[in-house]
């Protein structure tokens, strides 16, 4: 055993008969780590990340074999840490990639590839949409369109995602800046904030001059951040969360209840919005846990003063039922769909965005067509048409 980096250790296994060999002195590994580590009194757990790698006989390069394990430890890394994996050549193809998108990534960050997609957030009692979430876009001119899923996490592992993310609050706040300027109400921007970025030394401050140079107000911001930003150093996570109340912005938890420890921060955590994760909303009509979650979370953000905000709302059924829930906020498919800046102005503009309060129907216009929340579509002939059809 030799400690190949700052917390990169090589274990040499030789004269092993069996694959499963390895397997149990990993396992053994692993569960000698789990018990905590106390340290004056604190309570540290470390978790390891193992990549295997075997050597029949045929491979005389010794640091092939070492960059062949570090290959598949990365892959253990982000399959949620605490595990080990085995190295293939399909994962050494999945590198080759991974080295041209990075490559591609940082000319589309050079070249300015990137453009911003807004989705409504609707107030739930009135219909009105009161907020966007901003979501970005990459536009490849080889490639077409690249979904975040695939480049997020590269530019996460590598750094570039500070640039990415720099540009995409300057760019919200300044769009933001110029959705309240229609006169249609107050529209709140809610931007997705990296653990890296958060991290970052100087990032409150670095906030401010970003409010300062778009003239937002900082009551028109909202952050939305996971638990990642906690896994480092919660005290001064939270610190700089409580610093950015301060300076009046808006702090909701994203993807509320897909992490383990959701619920022993959040009575520390000075945030004022609850997102309850799509993966509850899917199958919420006819999976009764699912629903009995998304209750006990509204119950128990009401008596905390928190606000709730429902995503990935895609159906007429889905609707129909978390209306009828007391929740404060909803985001969906079945609203709207992510648009462009000039897309959303022309949205948000449309008297054709609205809700009948007398039948309780929900109109969202996408390009040529209009969506009911009964289900039904039509080819859009005129607006006065539509609704003597749906009254």
């Amino acid at each position: 055993m030799l400690r190949f980096g700052s917390d990169e250790f090589v274990v040499l296994l030789p004269d092993l008969a069996h694959e499963k060999d390895a397997v149990q002195v990993v396992e053994r590994v692993l569960q000698r780590l789990s018990p905590p580590y106390w340290y004056r009194g604190s309570g540290l757990r470390i978790t390891a990340s193992i990549g295997i790698a075997s050597n029949d006989g045929s491979m005389k390069d010794p640091q092939q074999l070492i960059q062949q394990a570090d290959l598949a430890m990365y892959k253990a890394k982000r399959r949620g840490r605490n595990t080990y994996h085995w190295y293939t050549e399909d994962l050494n193809r999945k590198v080759s990639e991974r080295v041209n998108l990075r490559s591609a990534l940082q000319q589309a960050i050079e070249q300015h590839q990137f453009e911003l997609h807004y989705q409504p957030q609707i107030h739930a009692p009135s219909g009105r949409v009161v907020g966007v979430e901003a979501l970005i876009r990459w536009e490849h001119p080889e490639r077409g369109n690249i979904p975040p899923s695939n480049f997020i996490s590269l530019a996460e592992d590598t750094g570039q995602i500070i640039p990415i993310s720099d540009w995409v609050l300057a760019t919200a706040c300044q769009d933001a800046r110029q959705l309240n300027a229609m006169g249609i109400g107050p529209i709140t921007m809610a931007v997705n904030i990296s653990p890296m970025q958060f991290q970052r030394p100087g990032f409150v401050a670095s906030i401010e001059e970003v409010l300062s140079d778009s003239g937002l107000a900082p009551a028109l911001l909202e952050f939305e951040i996971t638990e990642g930003v906690l896994m480092d150093s919660a005290e001064q996570a939270i610190q700089a969360l409580q610093d950015l109340r301060g300076l009046g912005v808006h702090i909701a938890l994203d993807d509320f209840g897909t992490g383990f420890s959701s619920l022993s921060y959040l009575k520390r955590l000075p945030i004022n919005k609850i997102k309850i994760d799509r993966s509850f909303v899917r199958d919420v009509i006819t999976d009764h846990h699912d629903a009995a979650i998304i209750d006990g979370v509204v119950a128990m953000a009401g008596k905390m003063g928190l606000e709730v905000l429902i995503e990935g709302i895609e159906t007429s059924e889905q609707f129909a039922y978390l209306k009828q829930r007391h929740c404060d906020y909803f985001q969906g498919y079945y609203f709207a769909r992510p648009m462009p800046l000039d897309a959303l102005c022309a949205f948000l503009a449309s008297p054709r965005c609205l809700l009948l309060a007398d039948r309780r129907l929900w109109y969202t216009f996408r390009h040529d067509s209009i969506v009911l929340s009964a289900g039904y579509t039509f080819d859009e002939p005129s607006y006065e048409s539509v609704l003597g059809r749906s009254l």
